[in-house]
């Protein structure tokens, strides 16, 4: 039986816990970069935070996916797999930052 706030029959809760993640996992890097905007260089050491949990969301959504029996819809599935792959290339160019990274962030002399 469905419930009115459940969403669709064909909804797997691996996929919606990795949709969760990655929603989460964006929020999160959001904040980390706006700490290292303000000029907190610390901030941007939390860069694995949004990087494991936006994998993790992958990792679920992907699971989600294969072992739901019936086929889940994809829409759920590709926003799913969209969002997480953000929150991995922010904690990717986060964690760049915090490494000083030549090839991302060229070094001015003057």
């Amino acid at each position: 039986m469905l419930d009115e706030h459940s969403g669709s029959a064909s909804e797997t809760p691996l996929a919606r816990l990795g949709g969760m993640l990655g929603v989460s996992a964006c929020i999160v890097g959001f904040f980390i970069f706006v700490l290292g905007c303000h000029g907190y260089a610390f901030g941007l050491k939390l860069a694995l935070i949004p990087l494991g949990m936006g994998a993790l969301g992958m990792v679920l959504t992907v699971l989600g996916a294969i072992f739901r029996t019936g086929g889940p819809e994809d829409t759920p599935i590709l926003a799913s797999i969209f969002v997480n792959l953000f929150a991995m290339l922010g904690g990717l160019m986060m964690w760049a930052a915090w490494k000083e990274w030549w090839g991302f962030f060229p070094r001015m002399s003057l």
